[in-house]
């Protein structure tokens, strides 16, 4: 930078204190859009300066030079690397900006960083304040404050949307007419749900994670007028029609809640197949439909490898004066269902989700052979016909560009549009319903059919990442930007620039979010047609088997879970890749097939070296149930053998073992890799080829089994006792 800008710097050191309190990239970015044009920086180096630069340093090249990725914009990350070059003065800088940067370098490294640009308070005679601060800079890794804007609801006459804020754990209210948050109100730890009363005067939200709660509260004032105990991550709250009931899906508990209101009093717990992640009532009122995150059905079927593997994520539909269950199964290879919404009539449902192909090899991504990206439709009005009214599944992708990772749907007043917050390419993609069930009429089943809706869609990109939830309310689309804490208003039938809210003021990103970042972006992928979290959700797994090139061809493996898995090398089943570095690396050139790139991959490192796991919903108020106490002494047991492998923190020694669970028909290795049992109640189905999809089986069937003289009650509470680890 130095190069370029000599003078420049200079002049900006004169104004340090100045610069340092800025409204940071927001005073840069005039219209708001999430990026600083050319033309924006060089009016921000003009107004911080005071003067043009001279001949030699012109504000192209300084544009230039702090456009590191070269994409014709400067990102907040890159705004904050250009402020955070200028913070070092230079040797002939005078001696006021030098005891300014001293000031401002609280820990005394000899680098400004962003975090401690921020806590440079000019208003205050420039001075920082060291009590809590300076303390933490000192003693602490920087603290990095964001919003994670997520779900949103909208009252009656659109004139508010309400929207969580999943890591500042807030509710932002955002006034459609002026486009700004006016009001910010707390909502606990991890708030994930919301929907608001009919009358538009209690807002429900769901938060507290492994602690479950659900709150009502005044969508005035935000105060709480009551809460209620959830299951473990409650998230979707839906109410019915008449605003009598109201049901929460707990994603961990496996299960749905049922409240009566107004008194939010627990009416019963209905469970579903595996992590509900949404719900919608049918117009009715007689229906839930939950959809299933992820499948639950074995991989793999050792004494009969001629059976047809068919695995396939859900629907669950629940009576709701019966408390009858069916569920519908969509096409196989279907996942990671995530965001589901009616049509104005009430007739259709429409859902997201991931397909992924499994059964084809991995030695490609030409037309979407790994995974594509999916919408299905059920006709609630045959709900109770043979398939559950199922009626299709259609492609969002192009033949040679990917739609990774749909998210959040919904669907214009009127029904003729369908709107889809694409979360991997990040944008927001609308669909001309009418003409899409016109096509549908007269066609078979066009689950693999990459040219279906070619002409009947639009993609509208997003200068951001994270397109997640969205809402509709009148004629604008509103989606959320979750990792820029950006909400995106557009109207799809205008033709003008979408409008940018922010929720907050984003200064810099740690490392280990950008790593989350690169983690679920498809731009690091050829064509688009995946991220990471594809067959990674949140670093875990989807509980599919993926034939990889690195063991040779035709003996697939199940998923796993990148937990712990930077700090219990080696990975993969077979131990080919010795550290997490290595298996980033080797994953952009083998499974994204593009060429990796230090910055996202250095990022994912620290990213999955900071994973965390979550607390099993089978302890209780953190701790092992009496039947887990019974079960770690089996487990501990030396007659038993589960601590000759699985012992230490982790729950592995990390080495390599033949527990006779290879397949000699297909594989060509039966040693494998001793995995770690943190957070096993999460990655089923179980082995190296998840041929099972409960602990139980995993300890009393095959040669893996256990003997060892259990007792049923033993096995029983073994059982329970890993699932709370």
């Amino acid at each position: 930078m130095d190069k370029y800008l000599p003078m420049t710097i200079a002049a900006i050191m004169t104004l340090l204190p100045v610069l340092c309190f800025t409204d940071d990239f927001s005073s840069a970015d005039w219209n708001q859009d999430g990026t600083v044009s050319q033309k924006e920086f060089q009016q921000f180096l003009i107004r911080y300066t005071g003067q043009k630069p001279h001949t030699g340093q012109s504000q192209k090249e300084a544009f230039a030079q702090t456009d590191t990725n070269k994409d014709t914009f400067i990102s907040p990350k890159e705004f904050s690397g250009f402020l955070v070059s200028v913070s070092s003065p230079p040797p002939e800088a005078e001696e006021t900006p030098r005891k300014n940067f001293e000031i401002a370098d609280i820990n005394r490294d000899g680098f400004v960083s962003a975090d401690e640009l921020t806590l440079f308070h000019t208003k205050d005679e420039g001075q920082i304040d060291r009590t809590v601060s300076g303390k933490m800079l000192q003693n602490q890794p920087a603290v990095f404050k964001y919003k994670g804007p997520m779900q949103m609801t909208a009252n009656p006459d659109g004139t508010k949307v309400y929207v969580v804020l999943y890591d500042s754990g807030e509710i932002a209210v955002v006034d459609t007419g002026n486009n700004k948050v006016t009001k910010i109100f707390p909502a606990g730890n991890a708030p994930e749900g919301i929907v608001l009363s009919s009358d538009g005067k209690t807002i429900y939200v769901t938060s507290g994670g492994h602690q479950g709660k659900i709150s009502a509260m005044d969508a005035e004032s935000g105060s709480i007028l009551a809460s209620a105990a959830a299951g473990h991550t409650p998230v979707s709250p839906v109410l019915t029609p008449d605003g009598q009931k109201i049901f929460v899906c707990n994603r961990f508990s496996g299960d749905v809640a049922e409240y009566a209101l107004p008194d939010m009093k627990l009416v019963r717990r209905i469970k579903v197949i595996r992590e509900p992640r949404a719900a919608v009532v049918t117009k009715d009122g007689k229906k839930l439909l939950v959809l299933n995150f992820l499948p639950n059905e074995p991989n793999c079927y050792p004494e009969h490898l001629e059976t047809e593997i068919s695995v396939a994520a859900e629907v669950s539909v629940i009576g709701i004066a019966s408390s009858g269950t069916q569920n519908i199964r969509l096409p196989k290879g279907s996942c990671q269902l995530l965001g589901i919404c009616l049509s104005p009539d009430g007739r259709y449902a429409y859902l997201t989700h991931l397909i992924s192909r499994y059964w084809n090899g991995t030695d490609k991504l030409d037309d979407g052979q790994m995974n594509v990206n999916a919408m299905s439709i059920i006709d609630t009005f045959r709900l109770d016909e043979k398939g559950g009214g199922y009626v299709n599944t259609v492609l969002l992708d192009d033949t040679e560009r990917g739609a990774a990772n749909p998210w959040g749907i919904a669907v214009s007043a009127d029904g003729k549009q369908i709107y889809i917050a694409v979360s991997g390419t990040n944008e927001l993609l609308i669909l001309d319903a009418d003409a899409l069930h016109t096509k549908l009429a007269e066609a078979g089943d066009v689950s693999n059919d990459l040219s279906f809706t070619g002409n009947l869609k639009r993609r509208i990109p997003f200068k951001g990442k994270g397109a997640r939830e969205l809402l509709v309310t009148g004629q604008s689309v509103y989606t959320g930007l979750y990792f820029n804490d950006l909400i995106v208003k557009y109207n799809p039938n205008e033709n003008t620039e979408p409008v940018i809210i922010p929720t907050g003021s984003q200064f810099m990103l740690s490392q280990d979010r950008l790593g989350e970042i690169a983690w679920n972006d498809a731009s690091l992928c050829y064509q688009q047609w995946q991220t990471c979290s594809s067959c990674h959700p949140d670093a875990r797994m989807t509980g599919i088997n993926w034939d990889l090139l690195h063991d040779g061809t035709g003996n697939p493996k199940n998923t796993k879970s990148m937990v712990y898995s930077y700090y219990t090398p080696p990975t993969m089943w077979l131990g080919d890749r010795f550290t997490v570095r290595q298996c980033t690396r080797t994953g952009f050139q083998f499974i994204m097939f593009t060429a990796p790139q230090d910055e996202p991959c250095d990022g994912i490192d620290v990213y999955v070296q900071n994973l965390k796991p979550v607390p099993s919903p089978f302890l209780i108020e953190g701790k092992l149930s009496a039947k887990a106490e019974h079960g770690k002494a089996v487990f501990e047991r030396p007659a038993v053998g589960c601590l000759r492998c699985h012992s230490g923190v982790y729950f592995t020694d990390r080495k390599m073992y033949d527990v006779n669970t290879k397949v000699p028909s297909y594989e060509r290795r039966g040693r494998f890799d001793t995995p770690a049992l943190v957070e096993v109640w999460r990655t089923a189905p179980y082995l190296h080829d998840g041929r099972y999809v409960n602990l139980k089986e995993v300890f009393t069937k095959g040669k893996h089994g256990l003997s060892a003289n259990l007792s049923e009650e033993d096995i029983d509470a073994l059982v329970e006792y890993v699932l709370s680890l």
